[in-house]
Parts: structure tokens; sequence; C-alpha cells
């Protein structure tokens, strides 16, 4: 699917219903919105998908696409666990 990655200077843990989630890159965050997300069609969700996904095909800085999936993590309620916020 997708062959490159992009890796996050820090991992992201999310805390939900009798799960946990620890997303270290783009591509895991694309995959876990697609495969793992309880909101599909949030704006942020929405936003999130597409920034990853042009995150994994460009030079785009891999903040953007931790800070968006981090937006898209409290839109679905998650408990975001991260030493910095964004």
């Amino acid at each position: 699917m997708f062959v490159t990655d992009r890796l996050w200077d820090e991992a992201v843990v999310l805390e939900g219903d009798q799960r946990v989630l620890r997303v270290q890159s783009t591509r895991d965050a694309l995959l876990c919105l697609k495969n793992h997300w309880p909101i599909e069609d949030g704006p942020a969700a929405l936003t999130a998908k597409n920034v990853c996904e042009q995150g994994l095909t460009s030079d785009d800085d891999p903040a953007f696409a931790r800070r968006a999936f981090i937006e898209a993590a409290k839109e679905a309620d998650f408990r975001v666990n991260s030493w910095t916020s964004a």
C-alpha cells in the first residue's frame, strides 16, 4: 500500500474504551484512521486522512500529519497522551 513512511519525533498514545493505540508515524496514523477509527466522517478525521496521505507522497513536515492526527483523536474522544501537545 504505502511503501514510504514518515516517522514522528514523538509517538502519540491514544486511550479509548478498552483500547490503547500507539502511533509513531504518518503511515501508522493513516492505517489507524482507516482501520480503527470510531468516527469515519468527522471533519478532523477526514482532514487527518488527507494530510497523512499527502505527507506520504510529499516532502511535507511529518509534524503536520501528527497535529492533524491529534485533532482527529480529540474529535473521536480519545484521551491523547504525549509529552508535547502537538
